[in-house]
């Protein structure tokens, strides 16, 4: 079955694919890694957010960053002689700012399942060093929850997905 964009969905995933989805995305840290742990069930090697900058619950949004530097292992493999952050991890890595966002704002990890990528463009590439930005913005779409998140490298957009789970 092919999963439809609500319109909504579909007007935040347009809107992603073109700037960041918030201007303001903060620079400090409002949760560092072990929070993060707190939060979500992944560990190294499988945690793409060392910290978070911005928590905004009115607008059900994250901005959170990870370094490249953690994850050299992942580009020894993909691909030798011209390294990429995979696509699937930058799925991941939305996703897991999602599931930050829906448990800080009481929601529970344990009983949280991703259930659909609904959509995912890849505009341009992660190669290593530096941090990746991930805003992530949640919306409650019937029964699941569907979160709209994008991958930021020097505040250009290089990766938009849309992926929806359940709580539980």
């Amino acid at each position: 079955m092919i999963a439809t964009l609500s319109d909504e969905i579909a007007d935040l995933f347009r809107q992603a694919e073109k700037r960041p989805l918030v201007a303001d995305r903060g620079t400090n840290p409002v949760l560092g890694r072990a929070e993060i742990e707190r939060h979500l069930p992944q560990r190294d090697p499988f945690l793409f957010l060392d910290r978070v900058t911005l928590l905004d619950f009115d607008r059900h949004l994250v901005v959170a960053r990870y370094d490249l530097t953690r994850a050299a292992e992942v580009f020894a493999g993909h691909f030798p002689g011209r390294p990429l952050f995979p696509g699937v991890l930058q799925i991941e890595t939305i996703g897991q700012a999602g599931i930050v966002l829906g448990h800080a704002e009481g929601g529970s990890v344990v009983d949280f399942a991703l259930t659909h990528v609904l959509a995912a463009r890849f505009i341009r590439p992660v190669p290593p060093g530096g941090d990746i930005e991930v805003i992530a913005q949640s919306v409650e779409d019937g029964l699941f929850r569907t979160i709209v998140g994008q991958i930021l490298r020097d505040g250009e957009v290089c990766a938009v997905a849309a992926v929806s789970g359940v709580d539980g």
